[in-house]
């Protein structure tokens, strides 16, 4: 389908907006929160930020440096996944998957 039926079949051309939600290295790679089917859906969330660039909006989730800066009961769960706290997990894995940090804008690449 051509990006402009595409863009047609989706309903008001102009009014909508892909939302790509944390499509990161920590959850495609073998880590211990990594998701199988990330590899599965990939080629079709490649093609839709392909087609629309300018659309698509990139999320990343980014966890706190270690447990003893979270509050509450956030703390005894990144006790439990220190492993995966920005103290030890490696900055890169952080980020979003090659195959689609193409189409991420640098100006709007935010860690916060």
């Amino acid at each position: 389908m051509r990006s402009l039926e595409l863009e047609a079949s989706l309903g008001n051309p102009g009014n909508w907006i892909h939302l790509c939600v944390d499509m990161q290295r920590v959850f495609a790679e073998p880590t211990p929160w990594h998701v199988p089917w990330m590899a599965r859906i990939s080629p079709e969330i490649v093609e839709l930020a392909g087609r629309f660039p300018a659309r698509t909006i990139f999320t990343r989730f980014v966890t706190p440096f270690s447990p003893e800066v979270m509050p509450g009961m956030w703390k005894p769960y990144y006790e439990k996944w220190r492993d995966m706290t920005r103290e030890r997990m490696p900055h890169e894995l952080f980020g979003v998957v090659p195959e689609l940090a193409v189409f991420v804008p640098p100006e709007g690449y935010s860690t916060r």
